[in-house]
């Protein structure tokens, strides 16, 4: 007898199966980053191909030895319509930058799977009004 949990795979709009990665396999096979804005427009623009997280406690659980299918950048906290790009996780290498240990992820363009590189709206959606945050 095979037990098991039953997985809803969560779709996109256009059908993508990835979607919002809110399916449980995918959660778990990925790993989730914030950066702000400045850093954001950097990678959009492709100034920016790799990622690094600083050595610490926090990252060393997250990043250290664990597997990940995915790795989705978000720019900025907040709810699902914050510019994100999901990547296909490459792995992370321990190096040394400006004296201190830390991660080096791989961004780069070929490595995106899905992306939202802008806000959907420019209306807040605690206020109604029109985002401060917004990139018109």
């Amino acid at each position: 007898m095979i037990v098991g949990k039953m997985i809803k795979i969560s779709t996109t709009k256009s059908g993508d199966i990835l979607g919002k990665v809110k399916n449980d396999i995918a959660q778990q096979d990925t790993l989730y980053l914030i950066v702000i804005k400045e850093v954001w427009d950097r990678i959009v623009s492709g100034d920016k191909v790799i990622e690094y997280r600083e050595r610490t406690d926090y990252w060393d659980k997250r990043i250290g030895d664990r597997e990940y299918q995915y790795m989705r950048i978000t720019n900025g906290y907040g709810n699902l319509t914050r510019p994100y790009r999901l990547y296909q996780y490459t792995g992370a290498t321990r190096v040394m930058k400006d004296g201190v240990q830390c991660y080096a992820i791989n961004i780069s363009e070929d490595l995106v799977v899905e992306s939202r590189d802008y806000m959907e709206s420019s209306i807040c959606g605690y206020s109604q009004l029109p985002s401060t945050s917004s990139y018109a």
